[in-house]
């Protein structure tokens, strides 16, 4: 479960990215919940101290009618919430480089839409995602089940009624079909480059839209159909653009 917790000094401004939030978290690949929306930077340190199960994210103003601005804020988070998530949100551009320096996960500029909102909450899912120890994926050949991170997995490889796990340690082999085996992957990692062959967009290192190719860090090289070019190189997956060759 993601945690979300707003901070503006203008109720407005809270109402508007709650809206914002209530329409893209539907479409996410973790739950969320918004915990807390307020004024008042003293609830979101109190609320810092306490004990949270799940991951957290604060969207933090940076400039408030308080005697604490969102750096002194971030600064206290960090204090009692190591490993949370800290995404400012504000009309002053200046400040973008002292809030990187302040260890903030993402600066987003006002006024934003609301695709570079989600995209940013997406992120903060895909590195949470990606620091975890395993990401499971159940798998049977034969008599043995075996239990694939998925994180590892570099991209899946269709033959016959067979697919095959191309593995950062190895390959690994069973009986299914891509179609039945993509809705139990997730979708941020994985889209499908042609009939027999999905790649995970953590090793994408850049495509080829000419040559209708897509390169995975490591030098890999596959062919991508025409039909699904656009879905491999669209920003709103994933959270990240990869490398883009026109």
């Amino acid at each position: 479960m993601l945690h979300i917790i707003l901070c503006d000094d203008n109720p407005r401004h809270n109402q508007t990215m709650t809206y914002h939030l209530e329409q893209i978290m539907p479409r996410l690949t973790m739950p969320c919940a918004i915990d807390l929306t307020t004024t008042d930077p003293r609830e979101v340190i109190a609320h810092a101290k306490q004990q949270h199960d799940g991951d957290l994210v604060y969207l933090l103003d940076l400039e408030m009618e308080n005697d604490l601005n969102g750096l002194d804020v971030c600064a206290i988070i960090r204090e009692h919430q190591v490993r949370a998530h800290i995404i400012y949100v504000s009309a002053y551009a200046e400040y973008a480089m002292e809030c990187c320096r302040a260890h903030a996960f993402d600066f987003i500029l006002k006024p934003y839409t609301t695709q570079r909102l989600e995209n940013a909450i997406r992120d903060v899912i895909l590195h949470i995602e990606r620091t975890r120890s395993v990401y499971p994926l159940s798998v049977t050949a034969g008599t043995v089940t075996q239990v694939l991170d998925q994180k590892e997995i570099r991209y899946l490889q269709v033959e016959r009624e067979y697919v095959t796990a191309h593995m950062n340690g190895g390959v690994f082999t069973w009986r299914e079909s891509l179609t039945h085996l993509l809705p139990r992957l997730n979708p941020d990692w994985f889209v499908r480059i042609h009939k027999s062959c999905a790649i995970n967009r953590l090793y994408i290192q850049s495509v080829d839209q000419k040559a209708h190719e897509v390169i995975l860090k490591g030098g890999t090289v596959l062919n991508v159909s025409r039909r699904l070019i656009k879905e491999v190189v669209s920003p709103g997956e994933g959270g990240e653009t990869p490398q883009v060759k026109a």
